[in-house]
């Protein structure tokens, strides 16, 4: 009896406590799932604390100003942004449409060629230093130039050398470039390929020291000029120099190698057979042929004209106008056909269903909704003035001025010890040309007493020299420093930084700052009005909470 009293009450027992643990589960489980906290409200729509963090996180660290609270007046302007572009209905907005199917497009086609082409391409240090020496980027050439007005000049000049004459003398007698010309024409800088124009390169670039090239037509200050250049000096060029330019134009050559092999192999695949007498038809008819008409049948499916008409517009950004049937052939076989397999492939692969590729079009949807809201209600009112433009050049002096050139007298010395010796007569007031003339062992400014110009463009070719003399006033001393090439010293010369004159050029840059100055302004003002419109309500606090 005892027994069976005692069973029961364990049972009993164990059912209350099953139904309180299940109660304390539940319980826990409600306690677990707190109302998210709102920072705001925005028109009627909060703004949750999981919606801030997301916005924050994709802020460059280098962007945010402010603290927390900026950041959270910024998502209140884009929500309140995004309320009005959703009232415009600028979702149908043909700019909007347009520009969101070309970033899909492009977008998905990078996804493809990044797995097809681009993970694929392997380049070998070996390659590096081939390409470097090919492309003749291991020469750093000191030119000498002189320029005049015409080719009929230039031609006589290139006579007189050819005849015995002294080039240094040409330079300063004819040159019209008044800088060099005083020194014989000498450019007083090395430059490797890159920092040359595509012309003077071609013409230079085969040359030995003391060779003079034909002329070459160079655009300067908007102008035509035609100069003969000789080659004063070399020095070797580090391939650091222009190891990220050769490794970028050796990439593009091998991606481009592989994408043509991947459409000539996917033109292989889908068999494409064009249909002339529809080609003929369209090039008759344009825009009023019908639009079903297959214009080529391939592997696993048809185009037809309408599907040709919108590749079109989509790949060269224009309907297509007056064309003969070669024309439209060329664009069907080199364009359209290749992009439409790649379509096919990108869709077979289901790359438009990749999570990310899905989060980057609903971002870039965003950002082009609030460019074509700020389009319609702000930019197309904005209007610049002559009179704006001209005062925007005479108050920005800096922003129309050219890279500063830095004129120094160095001396390369084989041995520390003498460099310091140099030094301290360059400081005790010793005449730096004469020592250069004496003691450096850089040939190529030895007939101009040792110096040197140093800019932008010479860093690759000078790092550590640069690098120093950058520290050093004007008129003051500078090292000695340890380079490649032996221990330096130096005195500045001068820093002269020359202004960019008021032309159609500096005049088409002052008006761009001026337009989008305004158009900051005016968009300022859009936003603020906005808040106007829809209720801004921010929780005060909420933001310690975080």
């Amino acid at each position: 009896m005892r027994l069976r009293l005692l069973s029961r009450y364990l049972l009993d027992w164990s059912d209350a406590v099953l139904r309180f643990c299940l109660l304390a589960i539940v319980a826990l489980g409600c306690a677990q799932e707190p109302e998210e906290l709102v920072l705001a409200q925005v028109g009627g729509e909060p703004i949750t604390a999981s919606e801030f963090r997301e916005f924050d996180a994709r802020i460059p660290a280098g962007m945010k100003e402010g603290g927390q609270r900026q950041v959270l007046e910024s998502l209140i302007d884009k929500k309140l942004l995004l309320r009005e572009a959703d009232a415009a209905k600028m979702a149908e907005d043909s700019w909007f449409k347009s520009e969101l199917a070309r970033f899909k497009r492009a977008r998905l086609m990078a996804l493809y060629m990044e797995r097809e082409v681009v993970a694929k391409i392997e380049l070998t240090p070996e390659e590096i230093e081939r390409y470097y020496r090919e492309s003749g980027r291991h020469r750093a050439l000191r030119l000498g130039g002189i320029m005049v007005e015409s080719l009929e000049e230039a031609g006589a000049i290139t006579d007189q050398l050819a005849a015995g004459a002294d080039f240094h003398e040409l330079a300063s007698v004819h040159s019209v470039h008044e800088r060099t010309a005083a020194r014989g024409g000498d450019t007083g800088i090395y430059q490797t390929r890159d920092q040359m124009s595509a012309e003077t390169v071609e013409q230079v670039l085969g040359l030995a020291i003391g060779g003079v090239s034909a002329p070459v037509r160079e655009v300067f200050s908007h102008e035509d000029f035609y100069v003969i250049y000789k080659v004063l000096d070399e020095i070797p060029a580090p391939l650091s120099a222009s190891e990220q330019i050769i490794v970028e134009e050796l990439t593009v050559q091998k991606r481009e190698e592989r994408r043509q092999a991947l459409r000539d192999s996917l033109v292989k695949t889908y068999a494409p057979v064009p249909r002339p007498a529809a080609i003929q038809r369209l090039v008759e008819n344009g825009v009023m042929a019908d639009q079903a008409e297959v214009l080529c049948a391939y592997r696993g499916g048809e185009l037809t004209v309408s599907g040709f008409l919108a590749a079109y517009e989509l790949l060269t950004g224009r309907s297509l106008q007056a064309a003969d049937s070669a024309h439209v052939a060329e664009v069907l076989h080199r364009r359209v056909l290749p992009d439409l397999f790649v379509g096919a492939e990108i869709e077979a692969a289901g790359l438009a269903e990749d999570e990310r590729f899905k989060e980057t079009v609903a971002v870039k949807s965003e950002e082009l909704m609030l460019s074509a809201l700020r389009r319609r209600e702000v930019d197309q009112y904005v209007s610049v003035t002559e009179e704006e433009v001209r005062d925007f050049y005479d108050a920005h002096p800096e922003k129309f001025a050219r890279p500063e050139i830095t004129t120094i007298v160095e001396i390369l010395v084989a041995s520390d010890s003498l460099a310091q010796r140099l030094g301290d007569e360059l400081r005790a007031g010793g005449d730096a040309a004469a020592l250069a003339q004496r003691h450096t062992r850089r040939e190529g400014s030895l007939h101009h007493g040792g110096q040197m110009q140093l800019n932008a463009y010479t860093q690759g070719l000078f790092p550590v020299l640069s690098a120093a003399v950058q520290e050093v006033v004007v008129g003051e001393v500078g090292g000695p420093l340890k380079t490649e090439q032996g221990y330096s010293v130096f005195k500045v010369l001068e820093r002269t930084r020359e202004q960019i004159p008021y032309n159609a050029e500096s005049q088409r840059r002052a008006r761009a700052y001026v337009r989008i100055d305004k158009s900051k302004r005016d968009y300022v003002r859009f936003v603020r009005n906005l808040r106007n419109k829809y209720p801004v309500e921010i929780v005060e606090g909420s933001l310690g909470k975080l």
